[in-house]
């Protein structure tokens, strides 16, 4: 059945931008569409970690009591390992969590739909509409909606992002990372504890073991696409290596899914993210650390970012320009990211040239990780 119509904004993906983005702007009382090319509740490749700052955004949009109610695992610490063995832990005031996407973006859209927005699925947006230069909606295949403002919060590969003729991300702006779910992983650091591992293979990257949630745990391996490039190896085989040098931790591990591969926009990519009538949110506006590879912060934040602004301009009938939201964006996650891209140059010598087994260069590893330096969020 053919989905038409007309909205104050159409929002393009129901992942956590968009609804942080829906959420926002039902609460001004907007009329609202959301449209997503899947049927919910559904599965979505991720590391699947919160920060705490992402558990306070969660409760701010309404949906962590939904969350308290899916299966998860508490992150107390994280730990840094180096090759030799090095650990350097850090405790969190604030525990992140660890959550599937099959149900932590399930909860955001209960939580849309409870708020009020119409919520469309199974329908892709194929082209944004655009009258002069402003954008006015978008159409696919059974699926047409005409918006005074339109927010594309769809990921990697957005309808945005060609519409706009940027470039998709790609080198040292985008990151590739491969993950599999795998049972009875050794926790001798403690069940509560995310572990990354640096290390040559993994070049502008890292290796992880997360805490499990129903005795299953998330595996994965994390690098820069120009990083993947030097290593000339498949990123199965990397992950093959990966579990090989932990042997230790997987020893009676058995995998519970397949190896799947997903790409992560990085941050701060010079690209443009919004235009008359858009706005780009998201992973769509290539917003994820580069450092840590976190993305769930960063979509819900941009995108109650995105539902301000696209709220205000409905309300002054301005929709010319979204300034404050390019300047919010790039105050609070563009300008810590150029840090942390610098933080991973750092760190690829430190492994590269055994650098961390120096005293002083391990002191430096230890405040600096310890203190948090240049963190967006806290876990």
């Amino acid at each position: 059945m053919p989905a038409s119509g007309e909205s104050d904004v159409l929002i393009i993906g129901a992942g956590p931008s968009g609804c942080a983005a829906g959420i926002t702007l039902a609460r001004r009382g907007l009329r609202v569409t959301v449209v997503d090319r899947a049927v919910f509740p559904r599965d979505k490749t991720c590391g699947d970690a919160v920060s705490n700052d992402g558990i306070e955004l969660l409760g701010r949009l309404g949906a962590w009591k939904a969350v308290e109610r899916v299966p998860r695992a508490t992150v107390s610490r994280a730990a840094a390992v180096f090759p030799d063995g090095t650990r350097i832990t850090r405790e969190y005031d604030r525990h992140g969590v660890i959550v599937g996407r099959y149900h932590l973006d399930d909860c955001l859209r209960l939580t849309l739909q409870e708020a009020g927005v119409d919520l469309v699925q199974g329908r892709s947006v194929a082209r944004l509409l655009k009258e002069g230069d402003r954008f006015v909606g978008g159409e696919g295949t059974g699926f047409s909606c005409r918006a005074r403002v339109t927010i594309a919060a769809d990921g990697y590969g957005s309808v945005g992002v060609t519409a706009l003729g940027a470039a998709r991300p790609k080198g040292r702006y985008l990151a590739i990372s491969a993950t599999a779910y795998y049972r009875n992983v050794a926790f001798e650091h403690g069940a509560d504890t995310s572990d990354h591992f640096f290390d040559p293979d993994l070049p502008y990257g890292y290796g992880w073991i997360f805490p499990a949630v129903d005795g299953v745990a998330n595996v994965g391996v994390y690098l820069r696409s120009d990083g993947y490039e030097r290593t000339r190896r498949k990123l199965k085989e990397l992950m093959d290596r990966f579990l090989a040098r932990h042997r230790d931790r997987f020893r009676n591990a058995e995998p519970a899914s397949p190896l799947r591969v997903w790409s992560l926009p990085l941050a701060p990519n010079p690209m443009p993210i919004t235009a008359p009538g858009l706005i780009l949110a998201g992973d769509a506006a290539s917003l994820v650390d580069p450092l840590t590879g976190e993305g769930i912060w960063q979509g819900l934040y941009s995108g109650v970012l995105a539902g301000e602004a696209a709220a205000s301009a409905v309300h002054r009938g301005d929709f010319s320009s979204f300034s404050t939201y390019e300047t919010a964006c790039a105050t609070r996650i563009g300008r810590p990211s150029r840090g942390k891209a610098w933080i991973q140059r750092a760190m690829l010598e430190i492994v590269d040239r055994n650098l961390y087994a120096n005293r002083l260069v391990r002191a430096g590893l230890t405040w600096g990780y310890e203190h948090r330096a240049l963190e967006m969020t806290k876990s």
